[in-house]
């Protein structure tokens, strides 16, 4: 009797054990890895971008990318703006990707935007920075809480704590 008991012990004990590393196994999302990802728009509306990364996992319809490099092109001036940041997430499915880590974006003038964190609607064309935002440019510095840009990068607001260093000399 005592034989039978510890059988139907050790039996029920295994099929626990079974459903706690199937329910595991099922609940874990499955990454497929991507050398090299790259995405871009070059459409009859006049917008251009490219956005590429050393690697991306991906899963569903979104992308994990990391070593992310990219440019977009202005319509209203035809000026390239170009990207650089340590990770992030694309959604296909929304147009939008999501920056993370020493985020920068800059331009042939001279001009450099940077940040912790940002999100670009490509859609509606909305860039987003937030943590340790910087504008450099020629003009001089701007550091702020945070920061919009729209208008085909023609309109940077600033928002929280704002200071700004005019430079004077030309």
């Amino acid at each position: 009797m005592l034989i039978k008991l510890l059988n139907l012990d050790n039996l029920l004990l295994s099929l626990i054990i079974l459903f706690i590393s199937t329910s595991l196994t099922y609940s874990e999302e499955v990454f497929i890895e991507i050398d090299n990802p790259r995405f871009s728009e070059k459409g009859l509306s006049d917008r251009t971008y490219e956005i590429k990364a050393e690697k991306g996992l991906k899963s569903d319809n979104e992308l994990k990318l990391f070593a992310i490099e990219g440019k977009f092109k202005t319509v209203k001036d035809g000026k390239w703006i170009y990207l650089e940041a340590d990770k992030g997430n694309y959604s296909q499915d929304n147009n939008f990707i999501e920056l993370q880590e020493n985020i920068i974006f800059y331009t042939d003038d001279g001009e450099k935007l940077s940040s912790n964190y940002a999100t670009f609607d490509i859609q509606n064309d909305i860039i987003e920075l937030a943590e340790n935002v910087s504008h450099e440019s020629m003009r001089g510095l701007i550091l702020s809480d945070s920061s919009i840009i729209t208008n085909n990068f023609n309109k940077i607001t600033y928002f929280g704590n704002v200071e700004s260093l005019i430079n004077t000399s030309e």
